[in-house]
Parts: C-alpha cells; sequence; structure tokens
C-alpha cells in the first residue's frame, strides 16, 4: 500500500504544481491586492483558481446563496464577484492540502487500505473547513455593526432635531466616527456615492443591501419613506428604533456577560479539582504507609 500512496501523492503534487506554473502569470494581479497576512497562501492561489475555472466549479443552491450573503456582507457588494472567487480558490488550495497532508499520514502510519478513505475525507474536511475563516469574519462584522447602530441612530435623532437634513447628519457622524468600524465605513460608502451624484434613495439602497441586516433594512425604509412623502413621521419612527436597538444591545451584552461566565467555569473547576488533590493526597500517602 506504501507504493499506492506515494502514486497519489505524486500525482496530487503534479496537478497542483502544473496548475499553478500555467496561471501563475495569468492571475498573479487578479491575487496582487488581497492581504498577505490574511492569505498568507496566495502564491499558491493562482493554480488553484485555474483548476477552479477550468472544471468549472462553483457553489450552487442554498450552500452557495449562505455564501454570496456572507461574502456581501464582509466585502461588500460590490467586490462581491472578486471574493467569490478567491473564496473558492482558498477552498480548493485547503482541498489540495488535506490530501497532500492524508497521503503522508497514511504513508508514515503504514496504514493499510483503509488508508483510502482517510485522504479523501480528510481533503473534503479542510474544503469545507475553508468556509470557518469566512463565518468567522461575517460573524464578528455583523457583531461590530450591530453593536455601533444604536449609537449611530441616537446621534442621528439628535441632529435632525438640531436641524440638520438626514444627509447633512450622516456626513457629520461619519466624520467623527472611528476610521476602522464596518458600520461607519459603510456609511462614508454611502456619503461619496450622494457626492458622485448618485440619489438618496439609490444610496440608502446600496447601503441596505452591503449591510444585510434587518435593523439597517427597516432603517433605509423609514429614510425612504421620508423621502416620498416627508412630514415628520420620521423621527418618530427613529425613536422607536432607536428603543428596540437598546434593548438588542443590552440582551447581546447579557448573553455575551453569561458565556464568559459559562467558559470561567472550566478553570475554576481545575482549580478546584488540584486543591482537592493538594489536601487529599497527603492522607493518601499515608494510609499506604499504614497498610
Amino acid at each position: 500500500m506504501e507504493v499506492v500512496y506515494v502514486i497519489l501523492l505524486l500525482v496530487i503534487l503534479i496537478v497542483f504544481v502544473t496548475f499553478n506554473v500555467k496561471y501563475k502569470k495569468q492571475y498573479k494581479d487578479f491575487f496582487e491586492p488581497l492581504d498577505a497576512k490574511e492569505y498568507s497562501y496566495k502564491s499558491f492561489l493562482p493554480g488553484c483558481l485555474g483548476l477552479v475555472e477550468f472544471i468549472k466549479l462553483n457553489g450552487v443552491g442554498r450552500y452557495q446563496a449562505r455564501l454570496s450573503q456572507k461574502i456581501v456582507m464582509v466585502h461588500g457588494s460590490r467586490y462581491a464577484a472578486y471574493y467569490n472567487k478567491v473564496h473558492w480558490a482558498a477552498k480548493t488550495f485547503h482541498l489540495f492540502l488535506g490530501l497532500i497532508m492524508g497521503c503522508v499520514f497514511c504513508l508514515l502510519a503504514q496504514s493499510d487500505a483503509t488508508g483510502l478513505a482517510i485522504i479523501p475525507a480528510l481533503g473534503m474536511g479542510l474544503f469545507f473547513l475553508a468556509d470557518k475563516n469566512l463565518d468567522d469574519q461575517y460573524k464578528e462584522r455583523k457583531f461590530k455593526m450591530e453593536r455601533d447602530f444604536p449609537d449611530f441612530v441616537s446621534k442621528l435623532i439628535l441632529l435632525v432635531n438640531a436641524g440638520l437634513t438626514v444627509r447633512q447628519a450622516i456626513e457629520r457622524i461619519v466624520a467623527d466616527a472611528p476610521a476602522n468600524a464596518p458600520l461607519y465605513k459603510e456609511l462614508h460608502e454611502v456619503v461619496k456615492d450622494i457626492q458622485a451624484g448618485s440619489s438618496e434613495n439609490e444610496a440608502y439602497s446600496d447601503f441596505a443591501e452591503r449591510c444585510k441586516l434587518k435593523q439597517i433594512t427597516n432603517f433605509v425604509s423609514i429614510l425612504q419613506q421620508n423621502i416620498r412623502l416627508g412630514g415628520n413621521q420620521m423621527l418618530y419612527e427613529l425613536r422607536r428604533m432607536s428603543t428596540e436597538c437598546w434593548e438588542m444591545r443590552k440582551n447581546t451584552a447579557r448573553q455575551l456577560g453569561e458565556t464568559a461566565s459559562s467558559k470561567l467555569m472550566i478553570p475554576l473547576v481545575i482549580m478546584f479539582l488540584a486543591v482537592v488533590l493538594i489536601c487529599i493526597a497527603p492522607v493518601i500517602l499515608e494510609l499506604r504507609s499504614v497498610f
């Protein structure tokens, strides 16, 4: 069986190297904008994308819909097509990595024929595990946007009450906001779109599409309704939304506190067991000496 594993390893390496050499020049500039820390393996992605394009590997159905939603949330709708290709190239790289690791493991362990099932299983495991990084980014971005949104709405209400229009209030908030916060980055894009000539209605719609959050969708609906109908109903709706968002933020903080408390139980239990062992050890040693 060792010969079989060696042959499989060589075939996998040959396919990987062949595609990487063939498509390196073609896709080198394509992956250049990627962060070298986040994508430390980006020099291997051209061949993986070449293989994806060659066999037309792409997600379908609900799986691809969930991936697309997370990609839009993390990277924005404008760059969704680009990062969709990047993600599938990264998944293919992890597939190759899993297959190679499986072959090496079977060789070192001198596995029998059951290793033929381990190799593809490990490859597919890493293939789908590549989604975890995207999922973590999605959850972190969603959490930060939900955390900052109630504060943003409160500031907006104060500025509109002071006599500013919604557009002027958003510009003022964005100018004083932290540059690295996801919500304010998206609001900065709204301001840029309006200044570039887009209508407020279109800019707000694109904002809701990029963020994919229920609160922001409702917020944009209120703004668009105010643009169409006018009146003072907007402030009433925004105050109601602000109250609901602050309650949701309190509930989230409470849940995070409960999660942190439950995590602290593990080290406390370990410390308790250590103290019990320290107290019991002399008694056990004394009993052993008696018997």
